[in-house]
């Protein structure tokens, strides 16, 4: 290090640039640099990074919850979570066993034509308008049909089994996955519904002009037809009105036909329901299945950062090629419950322990990149019960020393840097969490197409970064903790013990692979691999180009 730079100037620098990603997510590759410079300081740089203002990550404990009201066939009111009852009395009325009770009278009706909006277009929610008791302000819910309504949100409401629809009030956080509900409740035009995403997303009117290539005064037409259908009068209640909608719909998804093909757009929209086991000490395992229950029994491993959401047409094409697959969401990711004795053999602990809640037996197993640790001890837990197991992209885990190579593939760096840097993994997570955006996300899987054969996949497959972000912010929706704690973990495992791996392995690697040839990562694995198969023409988003080719690997019998 030169003589003019030391540890503390270069937290300091770190600092600075944290503080001027939140500000500008644009200039988030800074952070590379950054993080490199500060790879020295050590356990002190720790302690001045976890107390960051306002870049404190907060966890399920504490962050605002998604507001449930259950209403009963009749209009009675069956139950109702805390969060539900404090934003209803805060904003609307009071809840009462009989009902709900107003204390602006519109507001029965408004809910009475949500009631019959939603029996009679058989809707998977529509939007109910509501006015606010203190100020007369507009504010929104969904209500959806109990069938539609995510087994997650209404577990601990007692009685949930008596209710017919739910009526649920937003969070404070916002998404983009509101508009074809919005559109269908409001009867806005596509046009109409691009200028609401627009000025949702901060422009002004001109700004939403130039974007979309139309004059002023048609934008200025389309915003009032749109105050007009949603009964608004200020651009101001409309961007609040959106805000709030929009923390509600990626955890609804209405029910739309499945296609056979596996695409990125789109998947979450399609995906099965997250459900939910309690394992033994009670703790939430989040897991979505796919496929045919009658069919072959197969477990997949999602990539850190990742959820149990597979390509959209997973569900079908697994059912026509007669699988069961099953992929649950790591501890402190997602919706499961964090775990403090984290490690992959704990991790490997809860798998096991669902797949025999699941009455399931002999498991077929895939995982993609860092989840490949997670899914060797997880095949050694089961024993001669893992069938065979393949490894797409497996990434290796202990701390990998950074090559020239690397300075090319700026993702795979700003990984080896965070991966020495343990201390500062916490805070860069909270960041990425708290300026998670499509535009955010579509950037760095710009940046990821570093390598020739990943570049041309992004370009004749632009959608891939919105699979991306959906996964991505499932990962992230309770908290950046267990993901962050995720990759402590592994950086601080170099080797893994598994005695009882008896599956054979395959691997698959891109020709044009940035983390680099397999030859480290068949190193680090240590043992013989039934399959060593390069695919040219790809590297990092070889799981998403060869998704239907990893389907048929499940569904093969042996020696096809």
């Amino acid at each position: 290090m030169p003589p003019s730079r030391t540890p503390k100037a270069d937290v300091a620098q770190l600092i600075e640039t944290i503080y001027a990603v939140a500000a500008r997510p644009e200039r988030w590759e800074e952070i590379i640099s950054a993080v490199g410079a500060a790879a020295a300081a050590g356990p002190a740089a720790g302690a001045a990074l976890s107390h960051l203002p306002g870049l404190d990550d907060v966890g399920p404990e504490t962050k605002p919850a998604l507001g449930v009201i259950l209403l009963s066939p009749a209009g009675g009111v069956v139950g109702w979570n805390s969060v539900g009852e404090a934003m209803f009395r805060d904003r609307l009325g009071v809840v009462e066993s009989r009902g709900l009770r107003f204390f602006n009278p519109s507001n029965h009706e408004a809910l009475a034509h949500a009631r019959a909006r939603l029996a009679e277009s058989g809707a998977a929610q529509v939007i109910v308008k509501f006015i606010q008791a203190r100020d007369d302000d507009p504010h929104f819910a969904y209500m959806a049909p109990i069938s539609a309504t995510p087994p997650e949100m209404i577990a601990d409401i007692a009685h949930a089994g008596n209710a017919s629809a739910a009526l649920i009030f937003p969070a404070l956080e916002a998404s983009d996955h509101l508009w074809r509900t919005i559109r269908e409740s409001f009867g806005l035009t596509p046009a109409e519904t691009r200028l609401a995403a627009r000025l949702k997303d901060g422009l002004t009117l001109k700004e939403a002009a130039e974007d979309l290539n139309v004059s002023l005064n048609t934008v200025r037409n389309q915003l009032r037809a749109v105050f007009e259908k949603m009964g608004l009068n200020r651009q101001s209640d409309l961007v609040r009105a959106l805000a709030q909608l929009s923390a509600l719909s990626s955890s609804l998804q209405p029910v739309m036909p499945s296609t056979v093909s596996a695409t990125e757009a789109g998947a979450l929209r399609v995906a099965p329901p997250v459900l939910i086991h309690r394992l033994a000490d009670r703790r939430a395992l989040a897991y979505r299945v796919y496929g045919d229950p009658t069919g072959r029994p197969c477990m997949m491993v999602h990539q850190g950062l990742g959820s149990s959401l597979l390509p959209r047409g997973s569900d079908q094409l697994a059912r026509d090629l007669g699988l069961y697959i099953v992929c649950a969401e790591r501890p402190g990711t997602g919706r499961s419950d964090p775990r403090l004795d984290l490690s992959f053999h704990t991790v490997a602990e809860d798998l096991v322990a669902l797949t025999e809640a699941l009455g399931l037996s002999r498991m077929r197993i895939v995982a993609f990149m860092n989840g490949a640790a997670f899914a060797l001890a997880y095949a050694g837990a089961l024993g001669d019960r893992a069938e065979r197991l393949l490894l797409v992209s497996g990434r290796r885990s202990g701390v990998v020393p950074e090559t020239e190579r690397d300075r090319r593939h700026p993702m795979i760096l700003l990984h080896r840097r965070m991966a020495r840097s343990a201390w500062a993994v916490g805070p860069l997570y909270a960041l990425l969490r708290r300026r998670l955006s499509r535009r955010q996300v579509e950037a760095m899987v710009r940046t990821a197409a570093s390598a020739p054969g990943d570049g041309a996949y992004l370009r004749s497959h632009p959608a891939v970064a919105e699979f991306v972000y959906d996964y991505m912010s499932e990962c992230l929706a309770r908290s950046s903790k267990g993901a962050a704690r995720e990759l402590v973990m592994a950086s601080d495992t170099p080797t893994l013990d598994l005695p009882d791996l008896s599956a054979p392995i395959s691997v698959w690697f891109g020709a044009d692979d940035p983390a680099g040839p397999p030859d480290d990562f068949l190193a680090w694995l240590g043992r013989p691999c039934k399959e060593v198969r390069i695919l040219p023409a790809v590297g990092h988003f070889l799981p998403h180009k060869h998704w239907p080719e990893v389907m048929a690997w499940l569904a093969a019998d042996e020696g096809d």
